[in-house]
């Protein structure tokens, strides 16, 4: 029912909550990449909510835009070792494992062989 009272929001409440609905998902995205394991834990995540407007010529109406926006820290990169052998020719790349293979580890699991890493003809 309209009762001719014009009720006062603020600007997230704009354009029937849609606003708050996408900060919401941005800051969900950052929470979630707060949590993951693999992104470093030091660097600073940021919401960013930029408001345009545009005044009509007549200056009696505007438009405006809203952009939500999330940055996020990537996950760390992996690193690893490779051993290098062969001939020029055909060289032979293997991943390097840091005990002897068939050696029980501290964590009680049994060393695996190393691994060749199949590289295509040039």
């Amino acid at each position: 029912m309209n009762t001719g009272e014009v009720k006062e929001i603020n600007v997230l409440e704009m354009m029937d909550g849609a606003i708050q609905e996408r900060i919401d998902y941005e800051l969900a995205k950052i929470m979630k990449n707060c949590k993951d394991l693999n992104a470093d834990h030091k660097k600073a995540r940021t919401l960013t909510i930029e408001l345009s407007f545009t005044p009509t010529e007549a200056r009696d109406s505007l438009s405006v835009k809203i952009g939500v926006k999330s940055k996020i820290v990537s996950v760390k990169a992996l690193g690893s070792t490779l051993l290098l052998g062969g001939t020029e020719d055909e060289p032979i790349v293997m991943e390097y494992v840091p005990g002897v293979p068939g050696q029980c580890t501290f964590s009680g699991t049994e060393q695996e062989e190393p691994k060749i890493i199949s590289l295509a003809r040039a």
